[in-house]
């Protein structure tokens, strides 16, 4: 097998003050200040003939239009087949709104423009850096998340839930020099990055961000990445209202175990690069009725107006982002359409005896379970937020119970709701890729 040659780069992406922040409906104002800086990595791997890019970004998360141009530019500019450049976010909520969520005219179209051309840049980077290095995969149990889902239909014991779904580890993948220190440790961890509310006007990178930097510390040189879990529906455990100081504590837990993997992942000089790519087509639920959909809309712009009256922006707001999504689905509605689907662009990368599997959306915990427990490779890794965003996608029970990730969440992705059957469709899909490389 080739040797592996690894390099790395980092690049600043914080956002200018003022720009909107995503994550939090209730905000209704831009950034007030920095208290710590975003960023955002890539590891580039060559072996023989073979190459890959992972770009991590402390951002909460990035759409198709956004991702894609940047995703194609790095591979024209660097070699690198496009299927093989992986963008992940770290999801932090206390970070730049990226796409239309909470409406396009509250984007920082400027600020986007100058990060495609950083991300850009960070990929091209690494690439020229590149020197002999070893690979290897390491595990370890670590949790700094609750599952909301079952906190919100159990009866929680001191504010936490006695059951529900978790990732309770965090996967590691340490490159070393060869002979040398670490060039780079990339780990993952399911627990949204919430620590920090929507009252906080900060920019910061949340837990991830704290545990990046933790690391670093320990290991200078070191580009700690952090690519966020399938954690649609598990959140980073925090007081009322969380602060700083647990966003380090969280931080410096996960990086504690992040440091001890790295120490003990099994070094491998030579390895093969693969990848596979499958577009799943997500089946949705048929639109509401005309009538029904005029009539939230109605009501709907009566509560707009009463907020207005009332001189509260933040809900006249909300109400603003409501009627607009329903005014989108409308042409569906009077078309009688039927039938829909989302796309849902998956990627595995094989890395010797690992795999990463990529899905870009808010992937709810247990498809990460499912996946790895049929998958036949040593190491697998299931990011989430990677290479686009489609909204929640949720498994067939919680689409049947409902709830926020299932209805509350068409305020702000916009769309229809999936149906029941995404659940094996998507399982399916990701275990033709899985087979392919296997």
């Amino acid at each position: 097998m080739p040797q592996l040659h690894a390099g790395t780069a980092t690049v600043n992406v914080t956002p200018p003050f003022g720009t909107f922040m995503g994550g939090y409906a209730a905000r209704d104002h831009g950034a007030e200040g920095v208290h710590d800086p975003l960023r955002a990595k890539a590891l580039a791997l060559r072996a023989g003939d073979s190459s890959a890019i992972l770009i991590t970004c402390d951002i909460i998360s990035f759409n198709y239009a956004f991702v894609d141009p940047i995703r194609e530019a790095i591979a024209a500019a660097t070699g690198v087949p496009v299927a093989n450049v992986l963008v992940s976010n770290s999801h932090t909520h206390s970070g730049p709104l990226t796409h239309g969520v909470l409406g396009e005219d509250l984007v920082n179209e400027e600020y986007l423009r100058v990060l495609a051309s950083k991300l850009i840049s960070v990929g091209q980077m690494a690439t020229e850096w590149m020197q002999p290095a070893t690979v290897g995969f390491a595990r370890r149990d670590v949790s700094v998340g609750y599952n909301r889902r079952a906190m919100a239909q159990e009866e929680p014991l001191m504010g936490v839930p006695l059951r529900g779904a978790l990732a309770p580890w965090v996967d590691v993948m340490s490159i070393r020099a060869e002979g040398g220190g670490f060039l780079a440790a990339w780990f993952s961890h399911a627990a949204h990055a919430v620590v920090l509310g929507g009252d906080n006007y900060l920019i910061s990178a949340d837990w991830p961000g704290a545990a990046q930097a933790a690391i670093e510390a320990v290991h200078p040189g070191c580009a700690a990445m952090f690519a966020q879990g399938c954690c649609g529906d598990v959140n980073a455990v925090r007081g009322r209202p969380g602060s700083f100081e647990e966003v380090r504590s969280h931080g410096c837990k996960v990086a504690g175990a992040v440091i001890s993997a790295m120490e003990d992942a099994e070094p491998l000089s030579e390895v093969e690069l693969q990848s596979a790519t499958r577009t799943i087509e997500l089946p949705l639920q048929d639109p509401p009725s005309v009538e029904a959909l005029e009539a939230q809309i109605a009501e709907l712009t009566e509560q707009r107006a009463a907020a207005e009256a009332e001189g509260n922006a933040v809900w006249e707001q909300i109400y603003r982002w409501r009627i607009r999504r329903r005014e989108q689905v409308l042409p569906l509605a009077r078309e009688g359409a039927s039938g829909l689907t989302r796309p849902l662009k998956a990627t595995a990368l094989r890395i010797g005896p690992g795999v990463i599997v990529g899905l870009p959306g808010e992937v709810l915990v247990e498809y990460a379970l499912w996946i790895e427990r049929d998958s036949a490779f040593k190491h697998t890794i299931v990011p989430a937020y990677t290479n686009g965003m489609v909204g929640y996608v949720a498994t067939a029970g919680a689409i049947a119970r409902g709830g926020y990730e299932v209805d509350g969440s068409f305020d702000y992705y916009g769309g229809l709701s999936l149906r029941c059957e995404t659940e094996p469709i998507v399982l399916a899909g990701v275990a033709e890729m899985l087979e392919e490389l296997g």
